[in-house]
């Protein structure tokens, strides 16, 4: 079930579902608590899973021009507090690995563990950080054209096809 939270007079939107010690699942760039859809499904069976939309990506409000990885771990820990728990499993996926890092350093205490999914633990290398700044770039240039061409490149060639509908 999908609810909303007020965040610095804006709007943190989650999915809760399921009974259980308590999984929150963080989606990365450009993505949503959608493409953690199967996993609830599967896992609220035996867990409580909590699926949140990070600043400025699904149903979630943009709150300023930039959200560092502190303020997206913040805007965790609200809806964790607003939903009374008090420790969790975090997953996060690429971007929201690294938030994942972030609530880890700023609240311990409400962590039992935390796993990475297509992320990684390390800095970024001076390379990625340039190919992040000419990202910044062509999304400030052309926000719409640079999701519908990087949205696919998520995928594998062959799921690309398998999955050209949901894929737009």
């Amino acid at each position: 079930m999908g609810s909303k939270i007020n965040f610095q007079n804006n709007q943190i939107y989650y999915t809760s579902e399921g009974q259980g010690n308590t999984l929150v699942l963080l989606h990365g760039f450009l993505e949503s608590t959608e493409i953690w859809d199967n996993f609830t499904k599967n896992l609220s069976s035996d867990f409580h899973v909590i699926a949140i939309d990070l600043p400025g990506h699904g149903k979630s409000s943009g709150i300023s021009e930039t959200h560092s990885m502190d303020f997206m771990a913040e805007s965790v820990k609200v809806v964790l507090d607003f939903l009374k728990i008090e420790s969790c499993v975090l997953i996060g996926h690429s971007m929201g690995g690294y938030v994942t890092l972030a609530f880890a350093e700023k609240y311990p205490e409400s962590l039992n563990g935390f796993g990475l999914f297509h992320s990684h633990a390390g800095a970024d290398s001076k390379e990625a950080k340039i190919n992040r700044e000419r990202t910044i770039q062509l999304i400030e240039k052309n926000r719409l054209g640079f999701i519908q061409s990087f949205i696919p490149d998520l995928f594998a060639p062959n799921n690309r096809k398998k999955f050209a509908a949901a894929i737009h």
